[in-house]
């Protein structure tokens, strides 16, 4: 298994994956997100490999895709370490969990975010994912801050 960078060609078994991790939020949050959009998906995935701020990897082995991390730098000027790095999408097949995959894209994330000098990782995890929020845990993530919503009803 290789932790390489994400490019055009692998974009529809990376969709494959991040339907797998859609899938499973829905279950865990009772409905919350809709099915995904293959087309809607793929524009998104296809705008970030195009951008320099964005850090893009795949865990793959033989041509087939296991697992992704998808990520952003950012400058925020008002922080005292103002380099920060955020994970907007990771995914791991469903089949293939709990097997260092998602350990593996993160070492390989985390050596790329040293080398280019950012100071902190940040990332969302819903409360209810207990077994995202017990991995990032395990690699020393700690909650540094609770975001809530709230569901206004429209009749």
């Amino acid at each position: 298994m290789k932790i390489r960078k994400f490019v055009k060609e692998d974009i529809t078994q990376v969709i494959d994956i991040c339907k797998e991790v859609r899938d499973h939020h829905i279950k865990i949050l009772g409905g919350y997100f809709l099915p995904l959009d293959d087309e809607m998906e793929k524009i998104g995935f296809l705008e970030t490999l195009i951008t320099d701020k964005s850090i893009a990897l795949v865990a793959e082995e033989q041509g087939i895709i296991y697992g992704y991390l998808l990520a952003e730098e950012k400058n925020s000027p008002y922080l005292m370490c103002p380099q920060v790095a955020h994970i907007s999408n990771f995914g791991v097949k469903e089949s293939f969990r709990h097997q260092g995959i998602g350990k593996m894209l993160m070492d390989a994330f985390y050596e790329y975010c040293n080398q280019k000098g950012i100071n902190e990782i940040r990332l969302g995890v819903f409360n209810l994912n207990q077994d995202a929020y017990s991995f990032y845990q395990k690699y020393g993530f700690e909650a540094f801050e609770q975001r809530m919503h709230l569901k206004l009803n429209r009749k």
